[in-house]
């Protein structure tokens, strides 16, 4: 029953060259499945045979009985050959153009067929010519099924798509909140009401003028949102030209219906092909950050075994030097004093290394403090000061304790080549260390900064032995690996971050800047799974 009562309500607002009830058969046979066909088909009859019976007695009972064949009954069998062979719906954005406008094409010329040959079916009274059946006619029946279809099917289409990405509490929330929406209410619905009036004030071939630009707000919404775009423009410019019509079968506006046709056609087309384009691109890109999020997963597994290391080894010494302790209290009565001090001393030497070596791989102060305490008064500090330079950290900014765990190892770590790389380029008297955070656009982002200023007199042509010292102990020290800015730039894009270097004697300045971990922002399902 609702079926057939939209199937009425659209005969009725329908004019000769825009047949609306053409496009609701489409696509309710190309979304319904196929249980609910006959339910379809009986709704359609239900007006159709009305309307039949009720004009009998003008047009004669042959007339009657072919009109009384519901249009949608040839339309199946197109439409059950199209959905054996194609999918329609491709995905939660993209559809089969080719598919649908075939049907639709298919669809406007078996109705106009069927209209062709129950027009011949006429019964006119003695003396009267029969109703004359050209190309013409022919053509107006076409174009008016073919563009009726255009101007429903693939709007509903598109709303049914958008309907079922959307939740199930908000769908109307969603479609009116929409980007599509509002660039349809203030890029096409205002100028199409602009050009109406500009119309209707004016004359001759200036009128069709008006009219034939109606399809260019529907080009700038394909362009915007695709497919779409060009479905729900379409149908406001199908029906804006037919608002234009003066008298039935206005030649006029049968024109401009035509072009129109043919530029949503077009568009519909071109839409397609730009809505592939873009989805293509977004599960590249998709691909991409699940990429980086593999690669921002296996650096912070490689930490947290590395913090196990340090543990570990710290565990180790402890127990080391407890039983280094009770093995000097068994044998006191029998070293003498000078070698239990050597024994002592050299525990103390082991016991400091292993310290070293696991504050190197993991520091304690990163563990009880945090990053920028340790970047202030840990390992990081200590290299400056035994490279002999003056040190200065500065933190600004907000959100830097709000980062992801992994995103403070990374600047750390980050930190550490950075300094190592600094070193390397010379002795250095004063190196200044800034961090600022930040928050935009919904994610949190960190830019870090490291300067050296060379010592006075030193020029990049000094003997090698001189500046090796400084950054191989850095190195050691803050357990860095050496990277040159170039593996230091391919680290930060991993955070989809850069570096940027500049040196201008007599300083050295490296900024670089990392965002925050994509765990912690909703990476959807890529499309092109």
């Amino acid at each position: 029953m609702a079926y057939a009562f939209s199937y009425a309500l659209l005969r009725d607002i329908s004019v000769s060259h825009w047949n609306l009830p053409a496009g609701l058969r489409v696509a309710c046979l190309l979304l319904f499945p196929y249980r609910y066909w006959p339910a379809l088909l009986i709704g359609e009859m239900i007006p159709v045979d009305y309307h039949a019976w009720h004009c009998a007695d003008d047009f004669g009972w042959r007339w009657s009985a072919l009109a009384a064949v519901p249009p949608i009954l040839p339309l199946m069998g197109v439409v059950a050959w199209a959905r054996r062979h194609a999918r329609l719906l491709l995905g939660s954005h993209q559809i089969n153009m080719g598919m649908l406008l075939g049907v639709i094409l298919a669809g406007a010329v078996l109705t106009a067929a069927g209209n062709a040959i129950v027009l011949m079916a006429v019964q006119v009274p003695p003396g009267e010519p029969y109703p004359p059946i050209d190309a013409q006619i022919i053509f107006g029946y076409f174009l008016g099924n073919y563009l009726g279809a255009l101007a429903i099917a693939p709007t509903v289409i598109a709303i049914y798509l958008r309907q079922m990405r959307a939740p199930a509490l908000h769908h109307d929330i969603e479609l009116w909140r929409s980007r599509l929406a509002k660039d349809t209410l203030i890029g096409v619905v205002t100028p199409l009401l602009a050009l109406i009036g500009l119309v209707f004030s004016s004359q001759g071939d200036s009128m069709q003028v008006f009219r034939i630009a109606m399809f260019l707000p529907v080009v700038w919404l394909t362009s915007r949102h695709g497919w779409q775009g060009a479905a729900l423009g379409g149908t406001l410019a199908s029906l804006a030209v037919t608002m234009t019509s003066f008298v039935v079968r206005d030649p006029g506006v049968i024109q401009a219906q035509a072009l129109i046709a043919f530029a949503i056609t077009t568009l519909l087309m071109l839409g397609s092909r730009i809505a592939h384009q873009a989805h293509a691109e977004h599960a590249t890109h998709m691909d991409t950050l699940r990429g980086f999020q593999l690669a921002q997963q296996g650096l912070y597994l490689e930490e947290l075994r590395l913090r196990q290391a340090a543990d570990t080894l710290e565990h180790i010494g402890v127990t080391i030097r407890e039983n280094h302790n009770r093995l000097l209290d068994r044998l006191r009565h029998v070293l003498p004093t000078n070698e239990e001090h050597t024994y002592a001393r050299q525990v103390a030497l082991a016991q400091h290394e292993m310290h070293r070596l696991a504050n190197a791989l993991y520091p304690r102060g990163w563990r009880e403090r945090g990053v920028p305490a340790t970047l202030r008064e840990g390992p990081f500090a200590q290299a400056i000061h035994i490279a002999g330079a003056a040190y200065q950290c500065e933190l600004s900014g907000r959100g830097l304790s709000q980062l992801a765990p992994d995103v403070h190892m990374a600047l750390y770590r980050l930190a550490c080549e950075v300094l190592v790389y600094v070193l390397s380029r010379g002795r250095m008297q004063d190196v200044h260390l800034q961090l600022r955070g930040g928050h935009t656009r919904g994610r949190r982002w960190v830019v870090m900064r490291l300067t050296g200023k060379r010592a006075t007199g030193y020029s990049t042509a000094a003997e090698p032995g001189l500046d090796d010292e400084p950054w191989k102990h850095a190195m050691t020290l803050l357990g860095a690996s050496g990277l040159g800015i170039s593996s230091i730039r391919d680290r930060t894009h991993i955070y989809g971050g850069d570096v940027h270097l500049r040196e201008i004697s007599p300083s050295v300045s490296v900024t670089l800047l990392l965002h925050d971990s994509l765990r912690t922002t909703a990476i959807h399902r890529s499309a092109s799974r």
